[in-house]
């Protein structure tokens, strides 16, 4: 019984188990240098991060969810987002800098297509737009947009390893609780 207590615990805990949510804001934001790949465990194409006060009453000031930046799509293209050994996408905030465009989202594992947004999503330049896809074991990212305009993303959001790992160990403790304790009414045969 203490053991499937303990298990339930850690289950308890683990699912309430933060999110690794990146800010961008330990990068200096300068909007002409792009956000260099290993930041943050990922390889970023096209990508840059830009400062909330760089262009006053645009997207990206409303866009900043975080506390000083946010990351841009620097030449107003498709931006990738990837990691060796893949990752989870929960979601991250999205704005549009300049004018309301539609953004729609990829996701590939080693060069095959595992899963596409359903829709476009429409983001405009007042309010941030959470969009959240909870995709699994993908390698990259495509972030699409329709204008050739730029966007602000903030609180890209993944799950942390430690999360993943004291899931999976709650859900070993469990199962282990349960094989040791003997059936309800069985007892020892004749």
């Amino acid at each position: 019984m203490k053991n499937l207590v303990f298990s339930l615990s850690l289950l308890l805990a683990s699912a309430g188990a933060s999110a690794g949510v990146i800010g961008f804001d330990d990068l200096p934001g300068l909007e002409t240098e792009p956000i260099a790949n290993g930041y943050a465990g990922f390889d970023w194409d096209g990508l840059g991060a830009i400062r909330a006060d760089a262009y006053p009453g645009s997207g990206y000031a409303a866009g900043t969810v975080s506390f000083a930046n946010a990351a841009f799509n620097h030449d107003g293209g498709t931006a990738a987002i990837s990691r060796a050994g893949g990752f989870n996408f929960v979601g991250a905030f999205f704005t549009s800098a300049w004018l309301e465009q539609e953004l729609a989202f990829e996701g590939w594992r080693d060069g095959v297509l595992v899963y596409a947004s359903p829709a476009s999503y429409v983001i405009d330049t007042a309010t941030p737009l959470w969009i959240g896809l909870g995709w699994s074991g993908i390698d990259t990212l495509l972030i699409y947009n329709s204008s050739g305009t730029q966007w602000a993303m903030d609180e890209f959001t993944v799950p942390e390893p430690a999360s993943l790992s004291l899931l999976g160990a709650a859900l070993a403790g469990m199962a282990l609780s349960r094989r040791r304790r003997p059936l309800a009414g069985a007892g020892p045969a004749p």
